[in-house]
């Protein structure tokens, strides 16, 4: 009776392992890009948090991807109302989801945007970074943290996330993270669960200037052996889909109205073998957004 019992127990919980085993992705979080938070008085800094927000009421949301460019200056003041904005809470011009930040090359170089030429004031920015990662470590939110870069990677809904900062491959402020990345897939995503990349700078032809063809050819190489679902960057302030050998690059916008016409950010959806990315322009300050077409 005993034996069948504990036979019974083992059958079953096999099935239900591999029952979980074969649940298949299911996620949506928004990608935004180039807040490019300033000193107080606030201006139209709220207004992306307010959409997004709205937006969450419309459809699950299971988090937000912030692809660079946090910050126009390393100030406590500037830190001090992107905290209020951006950082999960309850109130009204506050995020009500988990937010994962990412550093672009305003945040590195606070004084001119030129990690190369001057990082003045980064330690400032660093040093919050730090903390954020390590409470999202502990909290059980991130797996993978590389110490020199702050690459990391995550886990949602069976969506393995990987946040390369500035770029793959950057040298800049810290040791290149592309080994880190090469051996991070391998651990995380061998399994052929989708991939998803997020860095700040982009492919189209002005982000030559910042990381180079090598670099690019680099991470494709590495990314190619596993189930690359989706590619996020920043940096260009406008809303386009860039390619590279085949792939899809979706350029995030910055965050306020400007030249090229509203604020807008991203919406990923991955729901078993189908991919969606879809681009909502912020209308206002009271949280309309309306579904537009990239170009």
């Amino acid at each position: 009776m005993l034996f069948a019992a504990l036979l019974l127990f083992g059958l079953s919980a096999i099935n239900g392992y591999a029952s979980e085993k074969k649940k298949e992705p299911n996620c949506t979080v928004v990608i935004a890009a180039d807040l490019h938070f300033d000193m107080p008085p606030e201006t139209d800094q709220y207004h992306h948090v307010l959409a997004i927000n709205a937006l969450g009421e419309r459809m699950r949301l299971d988090g937000v991807i912030l692809a660079g460019d946090l910050f126009d200056k390393s100030d406590p003041r500037i830190l001090d109302l992107y905290r209020q904005r951006w950082e999960r809470g309850a109130g009204y011009m506050q995020i009500h989801y988990d937010t994962y930040p990412t550093f672009g090359n305003h945040d590195i170089s606070p004084e001119n945007g030129r990690p190369e030429q001057n990082r003045i004031g980064m330690e400032f920015n660093l040093h919050y970074l730090d903390s954020i990662l390590l409470d999202m470590k502990n909290a059980g939110r991130i797996k993978n943290i590389h110490r020199s870069s702050r690459s990391y990677s995550f886990d949602i809904g069976g969506v393995h996330f990987v946040c390369g900062q500035l770029a793959a491959g950057d040298t800049t402020y810290c040791e290149s993270n592309m080994q880190w990345i090469a051996d991070d897939l391998k651990k995380y995503a061998a399994d052929g669960r989708p991939v998803v990349y997020v860095q700040h700078y982009g492919f189209d032809k002005w982000a030559l200037e910042w990381w180079t063809e090598e670099q690019r050819t680099q991470l494709f190489d590495i990314l190619e052996q596993y189930n690359l679902a989706a590619f996020f960057v920043g940096h260009t302030h406008e809303a386009s889909i860039q390619h590279y050998r085949g792939h899809e690059i979706h350029q995030v916008n910055n965050a306020w109205r400007d030249s090229d016409g509203n604020a807008s950010f991203d919406v990923l959806t991955i729901k078993g073998k189908k991919v969606s990315v879809d681009t909502y322009e912020v209308i206002d300050g009271n949280g309309n957004f309306q579904k537009v077409e990239k170009k």
